[in-house]
This record gives C-alpha cells, sequence and structure tokens, in this order.
C-alpha cells in the first residue's frame, strides 16, 4: 500500500517545514519537518515497509494521512505513484503592461515624491513622435494595458494624442494616474468618449491634511471636485493612497471615504524611500501596511510562472520622461536601456530587463529557503530601497515569517 498526494498537490519544501500547494482550492497547507520526510518517505515506499500499522506509536501517522484524504489532498493506491512532472514555461512571459512617465513637471510638490517632480523640474527629453511610435512598439510586443502618468501627466501638451493613438492601437486599458487637480469638464468629456480610466492620490479625507502633504493649496478640493465630477459620468476610478509622518492618522478616514464615494477602499501603502520619499523624516511612526501573512493561495499557472518570473515584474515596464527604461516606476535605480538610443524590441530581449523579471525569489534571501515562495507577493523596489546594503535580492521588509524557525515573529 502506497499514499501519495493527488496530482492537483505539490510539496514545497522550506528550511524547517513545508508547504502542500493544492490548485484544486487554490489554499496552501503548512505541514512540519516530520510530515515533509514521511511524505517523501511515503512517495518512494510501501507503506507496510517503514511503518507498522499494528504498533499504537504509529496512530499518529495515519492519522495524518487520514486528514489529508479528508481534506482531499492525497490517496491511498495499491501501486507506486510515478513522479508528477510539470512542465516550466519555456519563454519568457510577453509584454503586457507599460507606464509612460510624460513629464517630470508636476503642479503639485508632494513631500514624498518617488520621482522628485516639481514645477521647477524640467519636463523631459523625449520628443512627442517617440511616444507615439513607443505605443504602437509596445501593442507590437503584447502590451494591452498603458497607463500615462509623471509628474502631472496632464501637463504634457499632447496627451490627448497619445490617448488617440494607443485608443487605435486597441489598448484594453488606458489609465491616467493623475493629482487631479487639472481635470475640467472637457477632461472629463474627453475620457468618456474614449474610454480612459483615472487613477488619483488622496492623502486625507480633509483639505488642511492633504495640502499639507502636496504643498499645494487648495488641491483636496480641487481633486475631489474632479472625484465626483469623473464618478457622476461613471468613469472607471482607482483611488491610492500613501501613509507618512504627516498623514498616519488618516488611513482610516481615507478608506472611509473611499467606501462612501463608492471606490474598492484599501489600506494604504507606506512611503516608499524613492525620490524624495528617501527620508527617514517621513517615515510614519505608528501605522504599518498589514503584512504578508497568510492565508495564500495558488493556481497551477501562476505557481510554475514564479519558479521561472517575478510575479509583479515580468511582462511589465516602465518608460521614463528621459526615456530610461526601468522595470517598474519605483525601480529607478534598474535602467535597463534608454528608448532614444535603442528600439523596445531590443531593450525586451535584453539581459538586464530578462534579469528583472527574472528575479524569482529562489533568488531572493531569506525567501529561497521559504516554503511559500510561489505563493507570496513581492515588491522588488521596496525591499532594495528599504535595504541597509541596498540589495536588489532583499528579502520583504513587510514579511515577518522567518523560514528557520519555521513561526510567524509577531505573533
Amino acid at each position: 500500500m502506497y499514499y501519495s498526494l493527488k496530482e492537483e498537490c505539490i510539496l514545497v519544501e522550506g528550511k524547517l517545514r513545508g508547504a502542500i500547494y493544492d490548485f484544486a482550492s487554490g489554499r496552501v497547507y503548512s505541514v512540519n519537518h516530520g510530515a515533509v520526510e514521511f511524505l517523501k518517505a511515503c512517495q518512494d515506499s510501501n507503506l507496510e515497509d517503514f511503518l507498522d500499522i499494528t504498533l499504537k506509536e504509529n496512530e499518529r501517522f495515519l492519522s495524518f494521512l487520514d486528514t489529508l484524504t479528508t481534506k482531499g489532498l492525497g490517496a491511498f493506491y495499491y501501486g507506486k505513484q510515478a513522479a508528477k512532472q510539470r512542465s516550466l514555461p519555456c519563454k519568457p512571459p510577453k509584454l503586457e503592461y507599460v507606464w509612460f512617465e510624460l513629464t517630470s513637471t508636476c503642479n503639485n510638490r508632494c513631500l514624498h515624491c518617488y520621482s522628485a517632480s516639481s514645477p521647477e523640474v524640467p519636463a523631459g527629453s523625449l520628443p512627442h513622435s517617440r511616444w507615439l511610435e513607443l505605443i504602437t512598439e509596445a501593442r507590437q510586443e503584447g502590451a494591452s494595458g498603458l497607463q500615462l502618468i509623471g509628474g502631472e501627466p496632464l501637463l504634457y501638451p499632447k496627451w490627448r494624442e497619445l490617448v488617440l493613438k494607443a485608443r487605435e492601437e486597441n489598448y484594453e486599458l488606458i489609465e491616467i494616474f493623475t493629482n487631479a487637480t487639472l481635470i475640467n469638464d472637457d477632461c472629463v468629456k474627453f475620457f468618456k468618449e474614449h474610454n480612459v480610466s483615472i487613477a488619483t492620490t488622496i492623502y486625507a479625507d480633509n483639505a488642511a491634511t492633504h495640502d499639507k502633504i502636496t504643498l499645494h493649496p487648495g488641491s483636496f478640493e480641487k481633486t475631489m471636485t474632479a472625484i465626483n465630477k469623473i464618478l457622476a459620468e461613471n468613469i472607471p476610478l482607482r483611488i491610492a493612497s500613501i501613509i507618512m509622518k504627516a498623514n498616519e492618522n488618516e488611513a482610516e478616514n481615507i478608506m472611509k471615504l473611499c467606501t462612501r464615494l463608492g471606490v474598492e477602499a484599501t489600506p494604504p501603502d507606506v512611503v516608499r524611500p524613492t525620490g524624495r520619499g528617501n527620508d527617514q523624516q517621513l517615515l510614519p511612526q505608528v501605522y504599518t501596511k498589514p503584512p504578508i501573512k497568510p492565508p495564500f493561495f495558488t493556481d497551477p499557472e501562476s505557481f510554475l510562472n514564479a519558479q521561472s518570473f517575478h510575479s509583479c515584474l515580468a511582462g511589465r515596464l516602465a518608460i521614463t520622461a528621459t526615456g530610461d527604461v526601468i522595470p517598474c516606476i519605483f525601480a529607478r535605480e534598474q535602467i535597463c536601456g534608454n528608448i532614444l538610443s535603442s528600439d523596445l524590441h531590443t531593450i525586451l530581449n535584453g539581459q538586464p530587463l530578462k534579469n528583472c523579471w527574472q528575479t524569482t525569489k529562489d533568488r531572493i534571501t531569506k525567501c529561497q529557503d521559504c516554503e511559500y515562495r510561489y505563493a507570496c507577493p513581492d515588491c522588488r523596489p521596496l525591499a532594495q530601497n528599504q535595504d541597509p546594503q541596498n540589495s536588489w535580492n532583499a528579502p520583504p521588509a513587510d514579511c515577518s515569517y522567518n523560514p528557520y524557525t519555521g513561526s510567524w515573529e509577531d505573533d
């Protein structure tokens, strides 16, 4: 008699414990080191060869197998089961999503701005004709999503032409990330007409705190006026928020405001140490974003991809106002080429971008020894920026799990 995990289940070993990834339910189950070794022995040998079921001390092993069977994770077999072979992706993912950072100029002066934008910062050096070409090049490479960002993208003189070009190229998603202070009725009409989604940021539910962060008097009122106009026209809207020392008591108020507006309320991010945000004085003293913790979920495609590619970076890139290509708008130091001296296809197939896309958890300090590594989210720029050595392979700062003790440090 043999015992084996079912076809849709995979055992992943960590340094001390293991995890059973169940693709049927999407759940990930934690098991201790003894269970890992026992399951491996069951796979390789007849139960009767190493387990005397008549002995009372072996009841716990049989009870464990019964529990797995009840959960639908494993089963008894009369013959040895062949080892499951799951083929890994053999090709890198295609480009799916691009950020175009049109300008470094902004009418706000936000304390924490990741790109250090302000009214005094030059707009950038990428010609308008090159942006138009890039919309076509990115679509040809597979991109279906495009976000125009800044600085303040609505300060880019010909942003409407870029939207029309993207619509002409049949992008599925065209989104503008704006502080919304410049949105007028004409803008709203254009967004509606050309199926443009909008994303914006608020830092509080009141003008005093919000404007203290943007350093732009009246910005809260202008942003909220635009939000209400956008929602009135049923234009898709996302509202993001960043928490820092100046607004750390506003997280709950921001989420309540989003709920009242009928917009999805998600926990705000903590200020990222990039650009002007790279200032210890900005860090909140009390607020922390909820840490990475179970329950984890999985599926066959994401499980396989996680063994070869980064779950967030792969298939994405950003192009700055000066033409630098980076894997994420926050990964300012990971320059993979410049679009003024190279075409997009060449950069996509170059080793620098491939290295970023192929940053799996198996390459990340601590994560490589964790049994949850193929089901856990990750932000490389945040991990790097919060690491004293500024290492690209630094462990996530928002993970409290210790794979060497098998415990959650905040429990």
